[in-house]
């Protein structure tokens, strides 16, 4: 294999001493053309018809992604990888989910059809069909002068999440934990097969490219990560997570562990149980300083310490010497932020000065982990109590809290059949339990299954309860319209927000996902709503709730609504620059915040 890449033997020992925890690679993810002369005469074709040619024409794509590897810089440890991704999880697509293309990235929607026997049928699969097809017209235009990448298959939760929802899979934890954990062995399964056969097509020897992080390896690699594991305990992570990653650990020889998000660290023990685990790159997440920043040296020293090497990513020039001095020059992958050659050669310089050097064993240090921030064990539980009175309205507290949907409607049932007043029901036992849960929530002694959970015992209690309320003004605190904006596919966080604003006493009209301003407009007139709540997930989307404050102020009814935004790229900053009355980063703090803006206490 003759690569553009003149550097490659020398790029493969830096690999191959980083899978075996010394040295250093010097990459980035994705590539720069700026400035950089072509390593070929490749031209770029045409520019694509519709988003369904950009994505999903193999023909199409490999040319550009021809043209894009030619016109790329390779310098340092930069790898010629031809990204080849469908999507994240793509494997969910391959098991029935269904494709669409965006303008930056795919979406995979869940399987209308999902059962819960997940099978495989390579027969009349037109997913599986154009992985094959996709790789296949890669390699063949690549003509080995680069790697054809390895899609972002991912894996269990994360792709059961893809193909029935995030809601359904996390209530699974709860209440069906055996199905569950069946259908993590059906997903590894097909995994394997599926994995061996896109192996086969683009390997070169032994030899592959991962698109992911655009790693290498002398043999079979793979990107593994549970992106979903923010939302759950260290219980469930062990139960439902653990094994699986440790079954691919050690069927693959190189495997890297993508950890994703604060929320993930808690599972970090975990991980480096699995012996076989090779590395573990850290994506610090939106609102957090990015990999080179001083906050994560100690968890790069943990993983180090452990026997892992790791993966820093978005590295800055400035990062660079600081990061290396406090936490050695031995199993550091450096995903830099390149914009020009010229800042690699920097960078180049600098790493240079580590080269060669034996690193003393780092310190282990204790990552930052939600268990430092929670009180001690022995610390008990607040409990909020209800009051005194009908001590057969007891059980509806503990059923919310306990998350039991039946025992929460029975009681409910028994108390209407007695007169218990229905408001007192909601505002003495639902609001106080749903309170109760999200305190628990907020303090890391329960998890978004557990919210899943007390927000359905309360919907299955308060359906008994609308047909007695209608009419009555004192029914709500407020009616509130909620959506995700135009072009955001994600649900759960505003469901969570929903089910939270709907047990404290307000009426929510949840409108979906994918939400254009008109809609939202539509919808606070139609309902004649007191707060309008927007969520958004990504960056690329969060800047369109601006769209919807200046459709909402268009069309004249401004003073007439409250609007409220969150997700997990935005921040207060952000609201306030787009004139919304309040935010919130969590389901709990909303309400809070919800209550704040109509002025109850």
């Amino acid at each position: 294999m003759e690569t553009w890449k003149k550097n490659m033997a020398e790029t493969k020992q830096h690999y191959m001493d980083w899978w075996n925890h010394k040295g250093i690679v010097l990459n980035m993810w994705e590539h720069f053309q700026e400035g950089v002369t072509p390593h070929a005469d490749v031209p770029a074709p045409e520019p694509p018809k519709d988003l369904n040619q950009k994505w999903f024409d193999p023909e199409w794509r490999a040319a550009y992604l021809d043209w894009y590897v030619a016109h790329s810089s390779l310098l340092a440890d930069i790898l010629p990888v031809a990204n080849t991704q469908l999507g994240p999880g793509s494997l969910a697509a391959i098991l029935g989910g269904v494709f669409e293309g965006g303008e930056d990235t795919i979406w995979i929607h869940p399987n209308p059809h999902f059962t819960d026997d997940i099978t495989f049928d390579p027969e009349n699969n037109a997913a599986w069909q154009l992985h094959k097809d996709l790789l296949r017209a890669c390699k063949k235009k690549a003509q080995g002068h680069y790697y054809v990448g390895m899609p972002d298959l991912m894996e269990g939760l994360d792709v059961l999440a893809a193909l029935k929802g995030t809601d359904k899979v996390l209530l699974d934890t709860a209440m069906q934990p055996e199905v569950l954990e069946h259908q993590m062995q059906q997903i590894n399964d097909i995994y394997f097969q599926v994995y061996d056969e896109l192996y086969d097509i683009i390997r070169e020897g032994d030899e592959m490219a991962f698109c992911y992080f655009s790693a290498w390896a002398p043999g079979r690699m793979t990107k593994l990560q549970s992106d979903i594991s923010t939302m759950i305990s260290e219980a469930d992570y062990r139960r439902f997570v653990q094994p699986f990653i440790r079954q691919q650990c050690q069927k693959i020889d190189y495997t890297l562990y993508h950890l994703d998000g604060v929320g993930a660290m808690r599972h970090l023990p975990a991980l480096l149980e699995i012996e076989k685990l090779n590395a573990i790159q850290w994506t610090p997440g939106v609102g957090e300083p990015q990999g080179g920043s001083p906050k994560w040296y100690d968890l790069y020293k943990r993983i180090l310490a452990a026997g892992k090497s790791i993966l820093a990513s978005w590295v800055t020039l400035d990062e660079l010497k600081p990061l290396l001095d406090n936490i050695g020059a031995d199993g550091v992958h450096l995903e830099m932020d390149f914009h020009n050659e010229r800042e690699v050669e920097q960078a180049l310089r600098i790493v240079e000065e580590y080269r060669g050097k034996s690193s003393s064993t780092p310190t282990e240090a204790q990552a930052p982990s939600a268990e430092q921030e929670k009180p001690a064990d022995s610390e008990a539980v607040r409990v909020q109590t209800p009051r005194e009175e009908d001590e057969e309205l007891k059980p509806l507290f503990d059923a919310i809290v306990g998350g039991k949907l039946e025992p929460a409607v029975e009681v409910t049932r028994k108390a209407i059949e007695k007169g218990v007043p229905p408001q007192d029901i909601i505002n003495n036992y639902m609001i106080k339990a749903m309170g109760e849960v999200g305190q628990r929530f907020q303090d890391g002694k329960a998890f978004v299954p557990q919210l899943l959970m007390a927000g359905r015992a309360m919907k299955g209690a308060l359906e008994l309860l609308k047909p007695l309320l209608q009419g009555s003004a004192s029914t709500t605190i407020g009616r509130v319209v909620i959506g995700t904006v135009k072009g955001d596919l994600h649900d759960i966080g505003k469901n969570l927000v929903a089910s939270m604003l709907e047990g404290s006493g307000f009426e929510v009209i949840n409108i979906g996902i994918d939400v254009p301003a008109e809609k939202f407009v539509q919808a606070v007139k139609d309902q004649h709503a007191d707060i309008l709540c927007m969520s958004a997930l990504l960056t690329t989307t969060m800047t369109y709730m601006k769209d919807v404050i200046d459709a909402v102020s268009a069309a004249g009814i401004r003073d007439q609504v409250k609007i409220m935004v969150g997700g997990a790229p935005v921040n207060q900053a952000f609201a306030d620059e787009i004139g919304a009355d309040g935010y919130s980063d969590n389901a709990n703090s909303a309400v809070t915040v919800a209550k704040r803006l109509l002025g109850v206490a």
